[in-house]
């Protein structure tokens, strides 16, 4: 009896402390009434909100001046901890009456000493501290005393937020991000899932001779449609019976007149272009609206100018693609707040893309999509909902742009694409749109890339498969595009049946290197700086390289680039990986093996750096990294007797087999003959009255045509016939032998 009298004081005693805890947090925050309150915080921002970068990520907590006077936030105070409630301290920076500013847990990736001097900036950076469920955000004032403080719980899903409300400042709920804005009631997340069935079309897409009709049908509710691959919803067209669809070519186009999608070559063209219709249809009850369902239809195309290519149709919301905030193909709000925030003389030149919608990467800035796959004989044989992204570094400030697809289950209920494209049984989650080149290429022969992978495809080098793909987007025709494997974990787990886990990818990006896991990337620098710190000439300390690296594979890689000439390797575009255990399998045995993509820049497309008489061992490099000279692996393995020997003699045969001239010469012009009509027409589309000024045939006047492109091919043509002529005396001249 007395035991549980003292539980019962005990429970008493506990739950009078925390009345008395909650009284006085509520006190605290009336008496203090603080101007500036926490109305929205972020602890898991894959896709939530992005800064004022375009970089998705960070943990971040928004600020809101709820009074009519500006507050400045000098020596305010921001933490994670009530021992030390001033782990951040703010600059000065102020919010303006009813406005807000976000506090990112990340650094600016605009260093401040290249603001404008007038730029006032709308964020904060700079905390040095996470966000984590169950600890509690606190704000202080600049004496330091408490202002407003939120408890986050530990339920807070990915990519939502813990908010309040203008009529309600402490109380906080779980929704979905609405940054830069406070709402006047909360929103919560709708975790309900409508059972209205989407419509269903009478005739599938496809090829179309002549014009169709189709109805639309759908078990309950109103159908609304849209024939221009916008999204139907109550202010659409009402379906009342069937649609004739036609060819649409003579329509003014839409996406294509779309301005704001390139800081260079932003030719947009002064023609109608070729038009599928694409059929889009929502049913809605009472409110509520089912999925919606596409189709496309070409109909009345020129069956000539798509012959021998396949054809993808690509679907996705105008706003997703095109929209100011978050279009994915556009410049943007991001771009417009880089020119607002940086110095004229601080801008970066020519690669001004850094700071661009379309230049960001990560899932916030993939977008719901559905592509429509036909074969060269125009069946369709695949419609998936897929994740689109932009693809590309350097390429992606020009007008046509490469996409990257990926297959999830949260779009279609499948982790792969449902359908083999190469024929051989694979299947992918990742592909890649490519648009045939990065800065050059894309406007002339499409096919550097892809040709000179498959001269090598033999080796031991990992290549990428491709297939020709005419794209129309929303509908209208977008250009000529290589339809590619991705380099990805799951590509190398493809190609040499390595468990995905067990795969380590190193590759470059931005003059850097990057893997999934930092003791990926220790691992490659370990291998690098040991080739670097030790003689290769010793037997002993080669043969330890033996067993790190597989020698063949980079025998096979440095001769592919050096022998195309390619100016854009070595310090970028460069792939290698390997299994992080060893295994049963051949490829399992933990060594660096060689990838080979981005081969563009290569076959004398430019004058002077990959030209048939350039010695590419110790020039023709954009990264002052040629091979003999400047790069530390290749420098430092050259000088082992036995890998010399070994490189000079796959070198030579390389030449005599998989460059030989004779061949490559009827390989090149069969492949440019299936790509010719499509080559020509993308050029008409995009590439205007652009010149390349150290392309090797100057005087090109629009509009692009046969004669240009036999130019063009012959070009190529002409490396080859050349090079092993240069390229064989150098290396002897290099490196000795016969």
């Amino acid at each position: 009896m007395r035991k549980t009298r003292q539980i019962f004081y005990i429970c008493f005693v506990f739950v009078v402390l925390l009345g008395i805890c909650v009284v006085y947090n509520n006190i605290e925050k009336e008496e203090n009434n603080s101007p500036v309150v926490i109305t929205e915080v972020c602890i898991h921002n894959e896709t939530a909100s992005y800064d004022e970068n375009g970089n998705y990520g960070a943990d971040y907590v928004e600020l809101y001046n709820k009074s009519d006077r500006t507050v400045s936030l000098l020596n305010w105070g921001l933490s994670d901890s009530n021992k030390n409630k001033r782990k951040f301290l703010f600059p000065d920076i102020a919010i303006e009456p009813r406005q807000c500013i976000i506090v990112w847990c990340n650094e600016d990736t605009v260093p401040a000493k290249d603001y404008r001097d007038e730029y006032v900036p709308r964020d904060v950076h700079g905390v040095n501290f996470k966000l984590s469920g169950g600890e509690r955000v606190i704000l202080t004032d600049a004496e330091g005393s408490y202002v407003d403080g939120v408890v986050i719980s530990d339920n807070v899903p990915d990519n939502e937020v813990l908010a309040c409300t203008l009529d309600n400042y402490s109380e906080y709920t779980v929704t979905e991000s609405t940054p830069y804005y406070v709402s006047e009631k909360i929103q919560p997340v709708s975790k309900s899932i409508e059972n209205v069935e989407k419509p269903l079309f009478s005739v599938d897409g496809g090829w179309f001779e002549s014009d169709i009709l189709v109805e639309i049908t759908a078990k309950e509710g109103d159908i609304y449609y849209t024939l221009d691959g916008s999204d139907p919803d109550e202010t659409s067209i009402k379906y009342i019976g069937p649609i004739t669809i036609t060819n649409r070519t003579d329509e003014a186009n839409i996406y294509s007149g779309i301005e704001g999608i390139a800081t260079q070559n932003a030719y947009i063209p002064d023609f109608n272009v070729d038009k599928g219709t694409v059929l889009r249809a929502v049913a809605i009850i009472n409110g509520k609206k089912s999925d919606i369902t596409s189709q496309t239809y070409f109909v009345g195309l020129d069956k000539n100018e798509y012959e021998g290519v396949s054809i993808m149709s690509i679907t996705a919301s105008p706003e997703d693609l095109f929209g100011y905030e978050h279009g994915i193909y556009v410049a943007g709000a991001v771009y417009d707040n880089y020119l607002s925030k940086v110095k004229e003389e601080a801008l970066i030149q020519d690669y001004d893309q850094y700071y661009a919608n379309f230049a960001k990467e990560g899932k916030g800035w993939e977008r719901e999509a559905q592509i429509e796959y036909f074969t060269p004989d125009h069946t369709k044989v695949l419609e998936q909902n897929i994740g689109l992204r932009i693809h590309g570094y350097g390429s992606v400030r020009f007008n046509q742009k490469s996409f990257s697809l990926y297959a999830r289950e949260e779009y279609d209920k499948s982790p792969v694409f449902n359908y083999d494209f190469y024929q051989d049984g694979s299947s992918y989650d990742k592909l890649v749109l490519r648009n045939g080149g990065g800065n050059e290429d894309m406007y002339i022969s499409k096919i550097r890339d892809i040709f000179n992978q498959s001269l090598v495809s033999d080796r031991n080098i990992g290549t990428q498969k491709a297939i020709p793909c005419a794209v129309f987007l929303n509908g209208e025709y977008w250009g000529l595009y290589n339809l590619q494997e991705k380099v990805s974990e799951s590509y190398i787990s493809q190609k040499y049946g390595v468990d995905e886990s067990n795969v380590a990818l190193i590759r470059t990006k931005q003059n850097g290197y990057v893997a999934t896991k930092n003791v990926d990337l220790e691992a490659y620098n370990n291998i690098i700086c040991f080739i670097m710190n030790n003689d290769m000439a010793d037997h002993e300390n080669y043969e330890k390289v033996s067993d790190m690296i597989d020698v063949q594979s980079c025998i096979d890689y440095y001769c592919m680039e050096i022998y195309t000439a390619n100016s854009d390797a070595y310090g970028n575009n460069w792939a290698v990986w390997f299994s992080r255990e060893k295994g049963d399998s051949e490829y399992e045995d933990c060594r660096l093996r060689w990838l080979a993509y981005d081969l563009d820049i290569t076959d004398n497309l430019i004058m002077e750096e990959n030209t048939a008489d350039v010695n590419s061992f110790v020039e023709g490099n954009w990264y002052e990294t040629p091979p003999l000279s400047e790069d530390n692996l290749f420098s430092h393995l050259i000088q082992n007797s036995e890998f010399k020997e070994r490189f000079i003699q796959t070198f030579t045969e390389m030449a005599e087999t998989n460059f030989s001239y004779n061949e490559v010469s009827g390989k090149l012009w069969s492949l440019a003959a299936v790509y010719r009509n499509q080559t020509i027409k993308s050029h008409e589309r995009f590439r205007g009255n652009y010149l390349l000024d150290e392309y090797p045939l100057q005087g090109y006047e629009p509009p692009y045509d046969d004669d240009d492109y036999g130019n063009d091919i012959g070009i190529i043509d002409a490396f080859f016939r050349d090079r092993a002529d240069y390229i064989l005396k150098y290396m002897y001249e290099e490196l000795g032998g016969n």
